[in-house]
């Protein structure tokens, strides 16, 4: 089946970090579906094995990458070597996170730096690796994953997170919208923000003893998908969005709206 041009990506390289994850997974095999060569940054090498095998028997080339994406340095190396397999890269997705159930009353200052380090430090660092090399190429992409609980603060009834993830989710979308001026024109700068998506961490809330009400907060009746917010993510780094920089796209269900 040939490729919208709108949607084509080919000859185009990507890196996914948390690529081994739900969200990221979805991402990765959508970049690849649309023609992309993609690098997976996981810290579980089985996880992000089994994503690059999806790749690879999509006739697009991977690479595989295990480690902190927190860690400024080894980002750079990582850098170095995707490019070395793959070629330069034209489309960074920021996945890689986590949440943090603790309210500011039980947490300390090491759990709150460590939220921050996870969701935008690791952000930063690879935007920061990956922008001087990009900033030279047309029509290059970012997309970031922050949350719904940027925007709404998390917390109850229905969160995975409270208010040190959203804080940390609160500055992705900034510094989104300030990298979509300073990466201007070349590249484009935009970021997610989901809803509840079922994954492994979430279970306990969308399969929990609140399911029914939860589902009841959502006018689309149903917890998100990884395709869900890989379609975004598909659409973020297709040709069709490069008039696009510094948007927050809400892929929620209708469950949160601004």
């Amino acid at each position: 089946m040939s490729q919208h041009p709108m949607f084509d990506l080919s000859g185009r390289v990507a890196v996914v970090t948390g690529g081994g994850g739900v969200i990221g997974g979805a991402s990765v095999r959508a970049l690849a579906r649309a023609g992309a060569d993609v690098a997976i940054v996981d810290l579980r090498p089985d996880a992000a094995e089994a994503v690059a095998a999806d790749v690879r028997a999509l006739g697009r080339r991977a690479a595989v990458k295990c480690g902190d994406a927190a860690d400024f340095d080894l980002a750079g190396r990582f850098v170095a070597e995707i490019e070395g397999e793959l070629g330069p890269v034209d489309v960074l997705v920021n996945v890689a996170g986590g949440g943090q159930r603790k309210g500011i009353l039980e947490m300390t200052p090491e759990e709150f730096d460590d939220v921050q380090r996870r969701n935008l430090r690791s952000t930063w660092n690879w935007i920061r690796q990956l922008a001087p090399g990009m900033v030279t190429r047309q029509g290059q992409r970012i997309i970031s994953i922050s949350s719904m609980s940027a925007k709404y603060g998390g917390g109850p009834p229905f969160s995975v997170s409270k208010s040190s993830y959203a804080a940390a989710k609160a500055g992705v979308l900034g510094l989104t919208r300030g990298l979509a001026k300073e990466l201007a024109p070349n590249v484009t700068v935009n970021a997610i923000c989901p809803g509840l998506i079922e994954t492994p961490n979430t279970s306990y809330i969308a399969q929990g003893p609140h399911r029914e009400a939860l589902l009841a907060s959502i006018p689309k009746g149903r917890p998100g998908r990884g395709d869900d917010v890989a379609a975004a993510v598909l659409f973020f780094a297709s040709p069709g969005a490069d008039w696009i920089t510094g948007e927050v796209m809400d892929v929620n269900g209708g469950q949160y709206l601004d």
